[in-house]
């Protein structure tokens, strides 16, 4: 028997792959289908190829396991392997990181959920995970009921977590694939229980095995009707999710609550965002302001993070004005008819003026951070408009509560040597505070910077190496990234230079429609908010403003003073743009910025050149058992040292491809018995059956007569055995004989044999020498 089983190998790579396609409606993005379809191929190849080699089956699991490690690093560990290829450490300790942000992804966001890095590296080790486990049970143990165990425990992952039943095309694909392994395991173990042939209607031979079949695929079909159809009488059951983040839903897939990371990691790429709506609201003024979820004021090591918990009851649910009373200040009214940001986060505009959230207290912390006890769904608001000129900025006035702890002014080492060198370069000594925070920002954000949800990884511009650097120097030498970059960056400067500056984390404007806006989950945004005792705490935004919208007006450079401030034209021109192997635009850097130059073909196939890859490996893999069969069989004929030898090696070769569709003669018996069984189990009727008698007529006649006699050539009557032999047998036996022929692996043995044997076949010669 074949161990290699090469049609169960497809079936149960490809009931793995079907069954991960439910995570297309929890997530926002397919990206995860691509290095999860690469590695399920891998697993698939790694397993052909080890159980040809192989009988034990832990050495066959064991070599997918660390070969499908080996390729999962290759395609989200890049910039963390050993001379760029190994596995070590590093590489761990990064995919732990990424498997903790998908973790809190997970666990804060509903339906769809944001497809980012870490969200990708997990699908893909999961999905990984279940075609080893389906494959290692289903085909290496053959156990392919048992196998069906993996595979309902990984459609269950999606089915439930959604908020509404899946279609039951889901459920139609893996299941079908699932059966066809049972199926084709179950024949082979019938084919081998023995070769009695029934006569069927008017006395013709028939295989038995085609009604075992035939009954088996008509339960499967029914048992499959079933799983379909009952679902639709019974009641759904009650959903169960996975994490706090997926499936949050009342009334179906989506539209569950959202919450926002008050931990925002410098290092993490955001590949895609959710659409998700978040808050609806109409507002009385035409340019509202960003709404404020949470202040940050603790930066770690590219980490931003707040140990404050909200204590303290706004009482009324007024907050009491901060700052000069002269300073121009315009009633705005806020009313959100929708709000699904889940408790205890609450988004609401700043100054805060009073808010009402029917009988909800609104709590505050140490730093002015706001919370509530239990989410509500829709509340009214009234914030401050400031309209502050340039004499309001002039300060002294007190500071703001905690700066005796130094929250505000606390540098972390990390990165700080790079900033002030910028921060020198792009603020004159002698800058007020107001010019001071007017100029980082113009600088932030000036063409010198791209805004980028994907982080590139910086190279050294000499050596090319990847630069190990912090995530703030990092993000000073690429000038690529997305508002956690921007504003970490403008906040760590306004401290630099004795201006208190924090973090604040919330939610962009939205999108007007219909009279209202509507702010939904991948208007996330983080700004930095630095203090002037007149007014308070003050917005500023350094996000460019493709992203973040036109930043405001009293944090703008005066027009005028454009052309002849020398402080201005430093802002603008004093760093020079990087060089294309200092600011990379993804881990490969200039590689891939080259490719925009290339021709839509050319550039199409760099594009897909893992899929493509992928592809012609696959192609070629096919094609290595059988081209190796056919040269072994030329090869033992060429090698014929006369016709008698020649006859044997037609034998030898018929016999060994009627072993691949199953037909073996018994073991030890004579030429004619071996002929007469083969006639009875390949079902050989007529001309076919006279081709069998003559090989077995010319092979006695070879091996009684005497040496370099002349014996006519069976070749022709080999093969019209074979054909007759061949296309009596079912399409599964007949793939398997073709794509995995036993003289294929063979040959491959024999040469792996020559490669192992060579070294002791050298000793010897320089021995004799």
């Amino acid at each position: 028997m074949n161990r290699t089983r090469p049609v169960e190998t497809v079936l149960a790579a490809l009931a793995s792959f079907t069954v991960a396609l439910p995570l297309l409606t929890l997530f926002d993005s397919n990206a995860w289908i691509r290095p999860s379809l690469v590695v399920i191929v891998t697993i698939a190849l790694v397993g052909l190829a080890l159980r040809s080699l192989s009988a034990s089956a832990w050495q066959v699991v064991l070599g997918q396991l660390v070969v499908a490690f080996l390729v999962v690093s290759w395609l989200h560990g890049r910039g963390h392997l050993y001379v760029g290829l190994l596995p070590g450490p590093d590489t761990v300790r990064s995919f732990g990181i990424l498997l903790g942000e998908a973790q809190q992804t997970v666990m804060a966001f509903s339906v769809p959920v944001p497809t980012e890095r870490g969200v990708i590296v997990a699908i893909t080790m999961l999905v990984g995970l279940t075609a080893l486990a389906t494959d290692a049970v289903g085909v290496t143990l053959r156990l392919p009921a048992l196998a069906g165990l993996g595979l309902l425990t990984a459609y269950l992952v999606s089915a439930t977590n959604s908020g509404e039943g899946l279609s039951w095309t889901y459920f139609v694909l893996p299941i079908a694939f699932w059966l066809g392994l049972v199926a084709t395991q179950g024949i082979a173990t019938v084919r081998r229980w023995g070769t009695a042939v029934p006569l069927g209607q008017g006395g013709a031979d028939r295989d038995p095995v085609l009604g075992v079949a035939g009954t088996a695929r008509l339960l499967g079909a029914a048992a499959l009707a079933m799983a379909v159809v009952l679902p639709m009488v019974v009641p759904h059951l009650p959903t169960t999710y996975l994490a706090d983040g997926l499936g949050r839903s009342d009334d179906g897939r989506g539209g569950g609550s959202v919450r926002l990371n008050t931990t925002l990691d410098l290092r993490r790429s955001l590949e895609s965002q959710s659409q998700e709506p978040v808050i609806s609201y109409t507002t009385s003024t035409t340019t509202p302001a960003p709404l404020r979820v949470a202040i940050l004021t603790d930066y770690r090591r590219g980490e931003w993070s707040t140990r404050f918990n909200a204590d303290s009851i706004v009482d009324g649910g007024v907050e009491p004005p901060v700052g000069s009373p002269d300073v121009k200040r315009t009633a705005v009214e806020v009313e959100v008819t929708e709000n699904r940001l889940q408790a205890p986060q609450i988004a609401l505009p700043t100054p805060l003026r009073s808010v009402d959230l029917d009988g909800i207290p609104l709590r505050t912390n140490f730093v002015g951070g706001y919370e509530v006890d239990r989410s509500t769904n829709d509340y009214s608001v009234t914030y401050s408009e400031l309209a502050p000129v340039e004499d309001d900025f002039a300060g002294g006035g007190p500071d703001p509560v905690g700066s005796e702890q130094g929250l505000y002014t606390e540098l972390d080492s990390d990165g700080i040597l790079r900033l002030s060198e910028l921060v020198d370069t792009v603020v004159p000594a002698d800058a007020t505070p107001l010019e001071t925070a007017r100029l980082l920002q113009a600088h932030f954000r000036s063409s010198q910077y791209t805004y980028s949800l994907q982080l590139p990884t910086p190279t050294d511009p000499v050596s090319g190496r990847t630069m190990m650097s912090d995530p703030l120097s990092n993000f000073l030498v690429s000038r690529t990234g997305y508002c956690v970059q921007f504003a970490s960056a403008f906040v760590m400067a306004a401290r630099l230079k004795g201006i208190p500056a924090r973090m604040a984390i919330g939610f962009l404007p939205g999108t007007f429609a219909n009279g209202g806006y509507t702010v939904r989950a991948a208007d996330a945004h983080a700004w930095p908010e630095l203090w002037f005792s007149d007014i308070g705490w003050t917005r500023f935004e350094p996000t460019p403003s493709g992203r973040a919208g036109a930043a405001p007006v009293y944090s703008l450079i005066p027009s005028e003073a454009a052309p002849t401030s020398s402080a201005t034209a430093t802002a603008t021109t004093a760093a020079p743009s990087p060089t294309l192997s200092e600011r990379p635009d993804s881990d490969q850097g200039a590689v891939q910025d080259n490719t925009t130059t290339l021709p839509g073909p050319l550039a199409w196939v760099r594009e897909h050149a893992l899929t493509i890859g992928v592809v012609l490996g696959v192609l070629l893999s096919l094609l290595l058992l059988p081209v190796a069969a056919w040269q072994r069989r030329r090869r033992l004929r060429l090698e014929a040292r006369d016709d008698a030898e020649r006859v044997e090696a037609e034998w030898a070769s018929l016999i060994s491809r009627l072993g691949d569709i199953g037909i073996v003669p018994p073991s030890g018996s004579t030429p004619r018995q071996a002929g007469a069984r083969l006639t009875h189990d390949a079902i050989l009727t007529g001309e076919s059956k006279a081709a069998m008698g003559r090989i077995v007529d010319t092979l006695e006649r070879a091996r009684y007569a005497p040496p370099h006699a002349a014996i006519d050539d069976v070749s022709d009557d080999a093969r019209a055995v074979w054909k007759a032999a061949f296309s009596a047998r079912q399409r599964s036996a007949r793939a398997r004989a073709y794509l995995v022929p036993s003289d294929g692996v063979r040959q491959w043995n024999d040469v792996r044999d020559a490669m192992v044997d060579w070294p002791r076949r050298a000793w010897l010669r320089l021995r004799r020498r």
